[in-house]
């Protein structure tokens, strides 16, 4: 806060600078953060070229900070709520997927996941999930507790087993650490030959994920992940975090914005940034 005047204006690029700092306290999980941050700082810019009514200019051209103060936090908030909604949305156009004695298996801890599985369990649908151990901090018995903690019958799996279990399964769920402009995935690591093996068995591989984790990079490969998705430290040699899943291994994704294609996410990019 030492670094805000009292006086309006803000100095160029406080939004910026902000986001910045969030995005180097994120830890593991940059590229949400980073999409996150940058739709967000986009969400305040755009309300603020918008509002032009003799109101809003008041607060623009007020010499004071506090009327200022008061709209973006009134914005933040409003970004929050729309933010903490959209796993219900989600879940809410994705249980109906899940209908009784199917078997679903999914990766890792994902809370939208969680969401639209216990949705479907509210439902009293009647169905079994599998779940990778997802090596190597095994997220996969963190999902396989909350799962049992609801009620919903769930195993967990080795990640070297999927190919055995394959055949058994009606489809994939899984969320997602970033969708990118060409409608790819990045998710924790292993998610990648879990999407190989369901496509080679013709099984529906479905991805989860708020609009907010939509992210504006374009790899087409594992080596175009950037460096601060994919390792723990800043060293480039070490155990990847995370994999890319190219979009034509994706048959829908589950999203607060509708059920979309692959395809359709890059559009849906350039709705929510200009």
């Amino acid at each position: 806060s030492s670094g805000i005047n009292a006086e309006w204006p803000l100095r160029p690029g406080e939004l910026q600078e902000l986001s910045s700092l969030l995005k180097s306290a994120a830890g593991t999980s940059t590229t949400s953060v980073v999409s996150g941050c940058d739709l967000f700082v986009r969400f305040i810019t755009l309300m603020r070229n918008r509002h032009m009514g003799p109101v809003d200019s008041d607060i623009w051209e007020s010499k004071s900070f506090d009327p200022v103060r008061c709209f973006l936090l009134d914005r933040g908030n409003q970004f929050m709520k729309r933010l903490m909604m959209s796993r219900k949305k989600i879940a809410q156009l994705a249980y109906p997927f899940i209908t009784d004695e199917v078997t679903v298996l999914t990766v890792n801890l994902s809370r939208v996941v969680l969401e639209i599985l216990s949705k479907a369990h509210d439902k009293m649908k009647k169905f079994h999930v599998l779940v990778t151990v997802s090596e190597p901090d095994k997220e996969g018995a963190m999902m396989v507790k909350a799962l049992r903690d609801r009620g919903i019958q769930a195993t967990q799996i080795l990640d070297c087993s999927i190919g055995f279990v394959m055949e058994r399964v009606d489809f994939i769920l899984v969320g997602a650490v970033g969708v990118v402009e060409n409608g790819g995935l990045i998710n924790k690591i292993g998610t990648y030959p879990v999407a190989v093996m369901a496509k080679s068995l013709n099984k529906p591989f479905y991805v989860a994920v708020e609009s907010f984790k939509f992210y504006r990079n374009y790899p087409l490969c594992q080596l175009d992940l950037p460096n601060d998705s994919k390792y723990l430290t800043n060293e480039e040699k070490g155990h990847p975090t995370v994999d890319f899943t190219p979009p034509n291994l994706i048959n829908k994704l589950f999203t607060d914005l509708g059920v979309l294609t692959p395809s359709a996410v890059s559009d849906e990019l350039i709705k929510l940034y200009i």
